[in-house]
C-alpha cells in the first residue's frame, strides 16, 4: 500500500513539474514579445525623430535659399546656398510671359493690381527692347469676379502709355445694370470665362492701340465688392510680358536623404495707388 502511494505521488509531481515548465515558457515568451515590441517602438521613435529633425534642417536651408534670392532679386552666386552640409539649389523663372495671366491672390474693394505691358530688367528697370516688350496688341481682354459671389464688382482700369508724352486713359466698367444708370459706367460681359485655370464671371475687351503707342501698364482697381475677387487678363493675339519672377529652392544633404522644395513668386514692384491720381508732366508746369 505504501509503495503504491509512493509511486502515485511521484507520478503526480512529474505531471505538475511539466505544467510548471510550460507556464514558465509561456511567461518567458510573452515577456520576450513585449520586450521586443518596446525595443522596436523605441527604435522606430528614434528614427522618426531623427528624420523629422533632418527634414526641419533641410527645409530651413531651402527657405534660406529663397530668402537670399528675394533679398537680392536674383539667384545666389552659382545658384547654390550651403549651410551645415546641406545644399540648396536655387532657380529662377518668369511669372507670366504668356498669352494670359491670372493674378495670384484675391482682392478687396479698392485694391489695385498692376498688369505690366513692358518687360523688366535687372533692378526693376523697364526694358522696352526685350521681346515681347512692349505689348503691341490692339486690344486686351480683362477678367474679374468669382462665380458664386453675392455682390457684383465693378472695375476701374487705367492705361499708362506714351504718345508724344506720358498719358493715361481710363475705363469704368460695371456689370450691374441698375448701378450703371447712376454711376455712368460702361457695361461688361457676364458669363463663365476660363482663363489660366480659373473661372471668371465678368469680362471686357479694351481697345488699347498699343500697336501705335507705347503701352506701359494697366492698373486694375475693384469697386463695390464686399467679397474678395480675382483678376486676370488675356491677349487675343501676342504675349503679355512677364509680371514678376518665381524662385524655387531645392535642398538636400550632400550624402543624400530627405529633399525639401520651396517656391516663392514675387510680382514686379509698382507705384502706390495714390500716384494714379497725381498730375505728372515731363516738362515744367505753368499756370
Amino acid at each position: 500500500m505504501t509503495e503504491k502511494f509512493f509511486f502515485a505521488t511521484m507520478e503526480k509531481m512529474k505531471k505538475n513539474s511539466g505544467q510548471a515548465l510550460l507556464i514558465i515558457l509561456l511567461v518567458m515568451a510573452v515577456g520576450l514579445t513585449v520586450a521586443l515590441a518596446v525595443v522596436s517602438r523605441s527604435v522606430t521613435d528614434v528614427g522618426v525623430s531623427r528624420q523629422e529633425e533632418e527634414s526641419a534642417r533641410v527645409f530651413s536651408v531651402a527657405e534660406a535659399g529663397i530668402e537670399e534670392a528675394l533679398k537680392s532679386g536674383a539667384v545666389p552666386p552659382g545658384g547654390v546656398v550651403e549651410i551645415g552640409g546641406i545644399r540648396a539649389t536655387v532657380t529662377q523663372s518668369n511669372l507670366g510671359n504668356a498669352s494670359d495671366f491670372v493674378f495670384p491672390g484675391e482682392y478687396s474693394a479698392g485694391d489695385i493690381q498692376t498688369l505690366w505691358l513692358v518687360e523688366h530688367g535687372q533692378g526693376g528697370s523697364l526694358d522696352l527692347n526685350n521681346p515681347p516688350s512692349p505689348y503691341t496688341g490692339n486690344s486686351l481682354d480683362i477678367y474679374w469676379g468669382k462665380p458664386g459671389n453675392t455682390t457684383i464688382p465693378a472695375l476701374e482700369v487705367t492705361l499708362f502709355y506714351n504718345q508724344g508724352g506720358i498719358k493715361i486713359k481710363r475705363w469704368a466698367l460695371d456689370p450691374d445694370n441698375s448701378r450703371r444708370s447712376n454711376n455712368g459706367f460702361d457695361s461688361a460681359d457676364s458669363g463663365d470665362f476660363l482663363v489660366g485655370g480659373k473661372t471668371f464671371k465678368y469680362k471686357k475687351t479694351l481697345s488699347l492701340q498699343c500697336n501705335t503707342n507705347v503701352c506701359y501698364a494697366l492698373r486694375l482697381r475693384l469697386l463695390y465688392n464686399t467679397e474678395e475677387e480675382i483678376l486676370g487678363a488675356k491677349a487675343p493675339s501676342g504675349t503679355i510680358p512677364s509680371q514678376g519672377v518665381c524662385f524655387e529652392s531645392t535642398a538636400s544633404p550632400q550624402g543624400g536623404g530627405v529633399t525639401r522644395k520651396v517656391r516663392q513668386c514675387q510680382l514686379h514692384k509698382a507705384p502706390p495707388g495714390i500716384f494714379d491720381y497725381v498730375l505728372y508732366s515731363e516738362q515744367n508746369l505753368s499756370k
